[in-house]
């Protein structure tokens, strides 16, 4: 058995480069499954779960917002808000609010576009009324976003505080 160096160089490389494309083949093929598995979109039965839940969260809030209920409504508030605005800060602002909701315009239920598991918008036509004129009364097309904290749906109280004439961009 006589080998010259040269010949085995060409016999083993050729291999060493198939053996490291299969490998790497692999590796892609097994990083792109996980993706996947992370970023499974809920099933109609969890779609309709949020749903309920998110529609009663955003009634409990409106009803708070419309009682004036502010600290109350302070606690539906999401973290970042929160770092951000004081609840006593927040009350004030609300109370210096010239309008407030009365209610949701009847035949326009509001509607949740879903965008991720954590992650929401409410849309809705509310009425909002003034606080010292009872007979000045308008109706805006709002968009609220909702955010899954610690397992319970947050809004944006820098929103609030700016309302009605402000809505967070889709």
């Amino acid at each position: 058995m006589n080998f010259k160096p040269v010949n085995l160089i060409k016999f083993i490389f050729p291999k060493q480069k198939i053996f490291w494309l299969l490998l790497l083949f692999c590796g892609l093929n097994l990083f792109s499954v996980v993706p996947e598995a992370i970023a499974r979109q809920p099933t109609p039965a969890e779609l309709e779960a949020i749903r309920k839940e998110t529609k009663l969260v955003f009634q409990n809030f409106l009803q708070l917002w419309q009682e004036e209920r502010y600290f109350e409504l302070y606690k539906y508030g999401k973290k970042q808000s929160k770092e951000q605005i004081a609840i006593e800060e927040f009350a004030t602002r609300m109370v210096e609010l010239n309008w407030v909701p009365v209610g949701l315009v009847v035949d326009k239920k509001p509607e949740i576009s879903y965008r991720y598991r954590t992650l929401l918008y409410v849309n809705a036509t509310i009425v909002f009324r003034h606080k010292s004129n009872f007979d000045l009364q308008f109706t805006k097309q709002q968009s609220f976003l909702l955010l899954k904290e610690g397992g319970k749906w947050r809004f944006d109280l820098l929103q609030m505080i700016r309302s009605p004439f402000y809505s967070p961009p889709n």
